[in-house]
């Protein structure tokens, strides 16, 4: 490991640079917000919002019974090591030493800049996807998620997670949404999910989480545009699907049904490269899933510093953390001559909710994703 072959580009340089890259992007922030921990496990309480227990009548002068203290029940892994790195070859560098010859040696022309800066940018943004699709992927696939060579360069199963969501609230519906038009999502599905929630749970769904193609297809069943048309749309008998602003406005009136229930549209595409360059993109958000949760936030992102992230004696490595990620920029002085972006990060979205929330697949009438 070599100093950076990059003109006179120091931490302070990068950190400037970094200091500028978010996470407006993802969805995860919001449903799984960032808390750093002082290990590389995690560990919650499952939630148990919701429950009103009701206090006894008592005769005056009789003890007060004393109610059942549920069993702590915690959901608790491993925090796994996310890593991406990007390398600047033999010609890409020569490349770089005619800019810098022809700049008179002004490291600060944009050109300059943007040669290393789409590597550190690179990197931020490869970190941030991953934990994306994890969010993503585990809860709308029955709170399971195992890492194969189809959706990861190297296989590493012992970050492989199940929640252990119990079989009674991974249901199917009445009639599939995929096959037709004849689904019944607001007759029958939606409210059969509310039930089952405030049943097993006394949990009032607020939420209801699915993809863009998941909305077409429930937006697209007779029942939900004729419920949501307008009086000029049902006289002419124009049967146009509706948007998400409307059927969230039909879902708002009918209070007494859906009890305040708010459809949140997933629209994200990531890509995977697996080992042998192969680029898969698409929403981590399964198709024909809709997960009921009771809170907008789901869960926590756990992330630890990378020990990388200390400054060692003898590094020569320029190093910026920003938030739960750490890019650091070197060389490789052996043959052939590179110039080496990483981006690390111990992260994991936890979701502390899966316990008390429902998912409803939408394109059968049982549960049959996992």
């Amino acid at each position: 490991m070599q100093k950076t072959l990059m003109v006179g580009l120091t931490e302070k340089d990068m950190e400037a640079e970094i200091r500028t890259y978010d996470l407006k992007e993802y969805y995860y922030p919001t449903l799984f917000p960032l808390k750093e921990t002082n290990s590389l496990t995690w560990k919650v309480l499952e939630a148990q919002t919701g429950l009103k227990i009701a206090a006894d009548l008592t005769a005056r002068g009789s003890s007060i019974p004393k109610k059942t203290r549920d069993a702590i029940a915690r959901i608790q892994g491993d925090i796994p090591k996310i890593t991406i790195s990007r390398e600047k070859l033999e010609d890409e560098l020569t490349e770089y030493d005619i800019m810098v010859a022809m700049a008179s040696g002004n490291a600060d022309l944009i050109a300059l800049v943007e040669f290393w800066a789409e590597d550190t940018k690179f990197c931020w943004d490869g970190v941030a996807a991953r934990l994306e699709w994890i969010a993503l992927k585990q809860i709308s696939c029955g709170g399971k998620l195992k890492i194969t060579n189809s959706n990861n360069a190297t296989v590493v199963t012992e970050y492989d997670c199940d929640y252990l969501i119990p079989a009674e609230q991974k249901i199917g519906v009445t009639t599939s949404y995929a096959s037709g038009t004849s689904g019944k999502p607001l007759t029958k599905d939606f409210p059969k999910a509310l039930k089952l929630g405030r049943t097993l749970y006394g949990a009032k769904y607020k939420f209801a989480f699915m993809n863009v193609e998941t909305f077409e297809k429930l937006a697209s069943q007779e029942e939900v545009y004729k419920r949501c048309a307008t009086l000029v749309q049902n006289l002419t008998d124009t049967n146009d699907a509706p948007n998400l602003q409307t059927v969230n406005a039909y879902l708002a009136k009918r209070t007494e049904t859906f009890r305040g229930l708010q459809i949140i549209v997933i629209d994200q595409d990531i890509t995977v490269e697996l080992a042998d360059g192969t680029r898969i993109t698409g929403n981590p958000f399964e198709d024909d899933v809709i997960l009921f949760s009771e809170s907008k936030v789901l869960g926590t992102t756990f992330w630890k510093k990378p020990i990388e992230a200390k400054k060692r004696p003898g590094s020569v490595a320029e190093k910026v953390m920003h938030g739960h990620t750490l890019v650091q920029k070197y060389s490789d002085d052996a043959t052939p001559v590179k110039e080496v972006t990483e981006g690390i990060a111990n992260a994991f979205p936890a979701w502390k909710l899966s316990g008390r929330s429902v998912l409803m697949q939408i394109n059968a009438t049982s549960w049959t994703k996992n």
